[in-house]
């Protein structure tokens, strides 16, 4: 029988930055810089107290103290110099740290400490606001009246790989403030992940001296991607999410903890002439243990059934279940020749570029993928797919051609018995456009079926939803879009606060486009929504003023021919929406 291991009761403080990841999205480099000064505040904060830093995670910090009132007294001091620090800052660099304090025993090992006591402060620290503490009964029972701080009782609450409930508290400073609304001052968004294993794909190292050889990796990386994003069993976070991680001294614990996911999955690859070597490994977040590791040898040309080897093994350690209808359309294996290799890698490469030029990179590569080798849905699927970004996002002179090319590709995708789900959702949107609702809404659904994790298909599910009528099944699914996304785009962003407005939620829907403005302040289509919104709501002087800023950067602006962009089912709301901004002001 092993000895058990030595534990010790301490004070743990955590704590991390709230939306981290939208705001280095922004602006990665001026992000940093704030975060590493607010870094060094903090350390040298908790030193003064007595504390010592046990270790640092991208932008979350983990510490322990002998006492726990020397904790309790470091968070509210780290949070009021923090608050006076940002006040000194434009509202794109403040960073607001939520911090979590807790008293347990953990395991000291190696210069770390770990055990349930680290993973509940973690825990309570995603229950704080922003720029605040929360503390567990634990700390408020040691604490008692020895400082001079006021707290807010928030019950039992249900943590996640924590056996039993803990009780939570809010702490502030002077006195108790008064009672909010719940989230009526904040965009709406937070999502409790589903009961499914959740993963996350950090982007996979590439080894060789050739950097004409990145493509591999990626494409590589990718392809695990599409096959587990069609599973119903797992919840993946979106991998262009995680490309803002590349080269980053990162661990996968630190960004699981960021993404608030389970498991991640990371890597290396490298090509030596006909050969390809990889290393992956799987980390379980909450136990910060590998769970699965392999090193792969093979011969280049098997480069496909070493991916589905890969995807077979993460499926079998997460112990996901599939279903028949999944099975023989998600392996890769199909793909055998190497010209279809090196074409599906490069266009995959290309279409995480995420722009015009490499958006038509990546079409030739795949429209050469499908000529090699046409019995794979692969190159028709993702053909369609640069056609409709060429539209959705105006990369092209003509949207309707690219609408008919995008319609057409689609169509031969879904006539695949491995169909992956990328033409139903394309072509659920172009439904929607042609005005034919109820196929819309049936195709929309499907790819998401087929998409399981896929943001793409559950956002176009909800605008399709939100315009057929069905704006409380919009919300739910532009919701898991984001979810999946962890940064959002506007137009997501957009959907949801349509969704909100249409379904009678004003009050949420305000907040949602109040961000979305504040994400592109030229973003017109939110400016809109949120001018309806006051309008609607009876806030004539907000939305006189919203009105005289889509005029300002618009002037051509005519509700006549915003109407007729507005693809709804049922005429109501839309008549709706156009008299309330006729009334603040907007021409008609």
């Amino acid at each position: 029988m092993q000895d058990r291991l030595p534990r010790k009761l301490v004070a743990i403080l955590y704590a991390d930055v709230a939306g981290y990841s939208r705001l280095t999205g922004e602006n990665e480099d001026a992000t940093h810089r704030v975060l590493s000064k607010h870094l060094d505040l903090i350390a040298s904060t908790i030193e003064s107290h007595h504390g010592q830093v046990m270790h640092y995670a991208g932008d979350a910090v983990l510490a322990r103290f002998n006492a726990v009132v020397d904790a309790l007294s470091s968070a509210t001091d780290i949070q009021q110099q923090l608050s006076e620090r940002n006040k000194d800052l434009p509202d794109g660099r403040k960073l607001d740290f939520r911090i979590g304090v807790n008293l347990g025993d953990v395991i000291e090992d190696r210069g770390d400490i770990y055990g349930d006591g680290v993973n509940i402060a973690a825990r309570l620290e995603s229950l704080a606001d922003s720029g605040g503490i929360c503390i567990s009964d634990a700390v408020r029972s040691a604490v008692k009246k020895k400082l001079d701080l006021n707290y807010e009782d928030m019950g039992e609450q249900a943590l996640k790989n924590i056996e039993e409930p803990v009780r939570a508290y809010r702490v502030f400073t002077g006195e108790r403030p008064p009672q909010k609304p719940a989230k009526t001052n904040s965009m709406p968004l937070e999502i409790q992940l589903p009961e499914r294993p959740s993963v996350a794909i950090l982007p996979f190292k590439s080894l060789g001296s050739d950097p004409d050889q990145d493509y591999l990796a990626d494409g590589i990386r990718f392809g695990i991607q599409a096959t587990l994003v069609q599973l119903s069993g797992l919840f993946l976070v979106n991998a262009t999410v995680l490309n803002s991680y590349r080269d980053k001294d990162v661990t996968a614990v630190s960004v699981g903890t960021e993404l608030d996911v389970q498991y991640v999955l990371e890597g290396s690859v490298q090509q030596a002439g006909d050969r390809i070597r990889a290393t992956v490994q799987l980390t379980d977040v909450s136990t910060r243990q590998t769970i699965w590791a392999e090193r792969y040898d093979r011969v280049l040309d098997d480069v496909f059934k070493l991916q589905d080897e890969i995807t077979g093994e993460v499926i079998s350690s997460l112990n996901v279940e599939l279903i028949s209808s999944e099975i023989d359309r998600i392996w890769f294996a199909k793909l055998s020749s190497p010209e279809a290799r090196e074409y599906y890698y490069r266009g995959t490469s290309y279409l995480n570029g995420g722009n015009k030029e490499d958006n038509a990179k990546s079409r030739h590569m795949y429209e050469e993928l499908y000529r090699v080798q046409p019995d794979s849905v692969i190159g028709p699927s993702n053909v369609s797919l640069t056609h409709w970004l060429d539209a959705f996002f105006g990369w092209t002179e003509s949207p309707a051609e690219s609408i008919e090319q995008a319609a057409k590709w689609a169509e031969k995708a879904i006539q695949y018995e491995d169909n992956n789900g990328i033409g139903d959702a394309i072509l659920g949107h172009i439904h929607l456009l042609n005005g034919n609702y109820d196929e819309a809404v049936a195709t929309a659904s499907k790819g998401t079926e087929l998409r399981s994790s896929c943001p793409l298909a559950h956002g176009l599910l909800g605008l399709v939803l939100n315009y057929s009528g069905k704006a409380d099944e919009a919300v739910k699914s532009v919701r898991t879009a984001l979810q999946l996304e962890k940064v959002y785009p506007v137009w997501m962003i957009n959907v949801l606060a349509a969704a909100y407005r249409d379904s009678g939620k004003i009050e949420l829907s305000i907040p949602v486009a109040q961000e979305s403005v504040r994400l592109d302040p030229k973003n017109n289509d939110a400016r809109l929504i949120l001018c309806s919104n006051y309008k609607l709501s009876a806030d004539h002087e907000q939305a006189q003023s919203v009105a005289d800023k889509i005029i300002t950067s618009d002037p051509a602006f005519r509700l006549a021919t915003y109407a007729s962009s507005q693809p709804y089912k049922n005429p109501a709301p839309l008549d709706r929406v156009i008299g309330a901004l006729r009334e603040a002001g907007l021409p008609d």
